[in-house]
């Protein structure tokens, strides 16, 4: 497959070849591809989109803290936490693959089949992207985008990795409006959900910047 001649399945290959890579592909040869693949790869426009950065500890961290914090606080009610390996359906009639650091479900996840045994979840109330300098534009740009085209969808945090700056996007679910607040203090409280909220020092514990 031509693709596969570009776009290796083993991370050590992978790693030779630059941060970002973006490969024309069709989607049954992405589908393909994410089959035997050792890393992450994503799907927009017709391409196949692998960045490569180097995950830091602060990095990391935030998104233990993060999985444990909206675990703990979403626990008493009908929500499901996932990491990042969750597959993202985007309604429309191009087709995406995303996946978000942190995804938080209400109720059963509604599954979209791509193909055989592999699915896409359809309706997350909350999505999370911690950013790094190799994500950054593609996460606050082209996927925030197409994030807000999810019907379910109520809530987008964005979390810098290198200071403490959390920027949480939450849509009037009665308009479709969407509304920005920023929290960059150590005594901030970021509201989730409308269920709570999540101190900005429980979110940036441990982390030296």
């Amino acid at each position: 497959m031509e693709v596969a001649a570009k776009l290796p399945l083993t991370m050590e290959e992978r790693l030779e070849l630059g941060e970002e890579l973006r490969i024309p592909a069709s989607w049954e040869e992405f589908l393909d591809m994410l089959e035997g693949c050792e890393y992450r790869i994503e799907y927009d426009e017709h391409e196949i989109i692998s960045i490569i950065g180097y995950g830091t500890q602060n990095h990391e961290k935030i998104i233990a803290n993060l999985i444990r914090f909206i675990g703990n606080l979403l626990d008493n009610g009908d929500f499901n936490v996932f990491g990042s390996n969750l597959a993202l359906h985007i309604p429309g009639f191009v087709r995406r693959y995303y996946n978000g650091d942190v995804t938080v479900v209400h109720s059963a996840s509604e599954e979209v089949t791509l193909r055989g045994n592999m699915v896409a979840v359809a309706n997350p109330v909350l999505i999370v992207e911690v950013l790094s300098d190799s994500t950054r534009n593609f996460d606050l740009g082209t996927k925030q985008r197409n994030y807000r085209k999810i019907p379910s969808l109520q809530q987008i945090l964005t979390i810098e990795s290198t200071e403490m700056h959390v920027t949480s996007y939450t849509r009037d679910m009665a308009t479709g409006k969407w509304s920005l607040q920023d929290f960059s203090t150590m005594e901030s409280s970021i509201p989730i959900l409308g269920e709570g909220s999540i101190k900005m020092q429980e979110l940036y514990r441990k982390l030296s910047f």
